[in-house]
């Protein structure tokens, strides 16, 4: 498994050499149409109107959109994983959740 800074900070490196935007307006223009992708894949499970849903697929816009979010959170010094353990593992486990399950 890839330790999650090294791919953040691998991500940063590539993306500079391609010579990708950084601009944090049109990374979020970007990451908006990446998880568009995202639904788009996931349309095909239940849609008649579009061949079927490949796993593969969803994997590739997946992949595209982490990318577009490490490179959003690079731009503002942000550690996705130290983000995600303070909110996920954090805050957010201090709330009291109800259940969607089985409703």
């Amino acid at each position: 498994m890839t330790d999650l800074a090294d791919l953040q900070g691998r991500i940063a490196d590539e993306r500079g050499k391609r010579g990708f935007v950084t601009d944090p307006v049109k990374l979020g223009v970007l990451l908006t149409e990446e998880v568009g992708e995202i639904a788009s894949e996931l349309k095909r499970l239940w849609s008649k109107n579009y061949d079927g849903f490949r796993a593969d697929r969803l994997k590739d816009e997946i992949a595209d959109a982490f990318v577009i979010l490490a490179a959003l959170a690079d731009q503002f010094d942000i550690d996705i994983g130290e983000a995600v353990e303070a909110k996920f593992f954090g805050k957010d486990a201090r709330r009291e959740w109800k259940s969607t399950q089985g409703k």
